[in-house]
């Protein structure tokens, strides 16, 4: 886990120097469903929880139309009566469609931080889409999707994969 802090701290460090003066920084939070897929051959099966996220990003202006917004995310959902903690890292690329509009793409990094998940890849990567809107300058609303690209389960036999898919739909203020 330490190397994950390590590597988004890096990151962000890294882009807040590409355009120092075009950042902005805030914080974010909201619904957070997880959905653990799993998929053999011509056979597949879903199940979803539902919890809640917040963290913290930076914002770095591109230009007019770009800009690239990391991410730091705790999230939380209940699974079987057990509270499931996640860290997350998304880097999403902002596209201004409209003025106050954007749709988003980008990797997305997750660490499952529970002790005892013998037999889980505890890192995983993903891939997120999304869209967003700007009510003002500071207050702005998002809504993404990542499809998990790695699989979850260590020491499968060959044909079984188990992905981790997420969907967030959330409110967040810049300061």
């Amino acid at each position: 886990m330490k190397k994950v802090l390590f590597i988004a701290v890096l990151a962000i460090l890294g882009l807040g120097k590409v355009n120092a003066q075009e950042a902005a920084f805030g914080v974010t939070g909201g619904f957070h469903n997880f959905t653990i897929s799993l998929s053999e051959d011509n056979a597949s099966a879903s199940e979803s929880y539902a919890g809640f996220f917040i963290g913290v990003f930076a914002d770095f202006i591109i230009s007019d139309k770009f800009s690239i917004q990391p991410e730091l995310q705790y999230a939380a959902v209940t699974v079987e009566n057990e509270t499931l903690d996640e860290l997350i890292i998304p880097i999403a690329v902002k596209y201004y469609v409209a003025e106050k509009f954007y749709l988003q793409a980008g990797p997305q990094f997750d660490y499952v931080m529970e002790e005892d998940s013998e037999g889980i890849n505890k890192f995983g990567v993903g891939f997120l889409i999304g869209a967003g809107f700007d009510f003002t300058d500071k207050l702005f609303a998002t809504t993404r999707y990542s499809f998990g690209l790695t699989n979850r389960v260590e020491g499968t036999p060959s044909g079984l994969s188990s992905r981790f898919n997420t969907f967030q739909i959330g409110l967040g203020y810049r300061f």
